[in-house]
């Protein structure tokens, strides 16, 4: 998601820009792009351009229970302050050190908050994604999806003392 802020970049600190967004957000690692929509908010800083954006969209997850592919919707509030690409390189020499290059403003003055929204949907992404709250998830003897149809396994807890004569009597069954 690129917006180009030379003329922003010109204006006292203050001036602002706002955007409705609607658009996909092109994931290397990742099979389909999410649409990102919300609204962003640029503003002018005597270092650079300040975002604020509030962004929505819906990321296809893998429920941990049931393993089923599902969209998670995911809600972003971000607040970032973008640096230019000649103020990174002052702070880096001053400072001695290497500065974030993903919340710069390149040379052509093109903001690129594609990073930024990767991160914040990393972090809003729940631990342990469920497709449902009452997901029943998978059977640990076969696998069958417990969320579609019952399986027919033995559900009896088995005492771990008697383990020995239940696999000798599964021996002599089998004989």
């Amino acid at each position: 998601m690129n917006f180009n802020v030379v003329t922003l970049m010109q204006e006292p600190s203050g001036a602002q820009r706002f955007y409705e967004v609607d658009e996909l957000l092109p994931v290397d690692d990742k099979p389909t792009a999410p649409r990102i929509r919300g609204t962003v908010r640029l503003r002018r800083t005597n270092r650079g351009i300040w975002v604020s954006a509030g962004l929505g969209s819906e990321v296809p997850c893998d429920c941990v229970r049931c393993l089923a592919l599902y969209t998670q919707p995911v809600h972003m509030k971000i607040e970032e302050e973008y640096l230019s690409h000649y103020e990174l390189r002052d702070e880096a020499e001053s400072a001695g050190d290497l500065c974030a290059e993903s919340l710069a403003i390149d040379e052509d003055h093109v903001l690129d908050m594609t990073e930024a929204i990767e991160q914040h949907i990393a972090l809003n992404l729940p631990m342990k994604p469920v497709c449902r709250p009452d997901c029943r998830g998978i059977c640990s003897t076969c696998g069958t999806n417990l969320n579609n149809s019952l399986c027919g396994c033995d559900k009896r807890p088995i005492d771990s003392r008697w383990a020995p004569l239940s696999d000798a009597a599964l021996l002599v069954q089998k004989s």
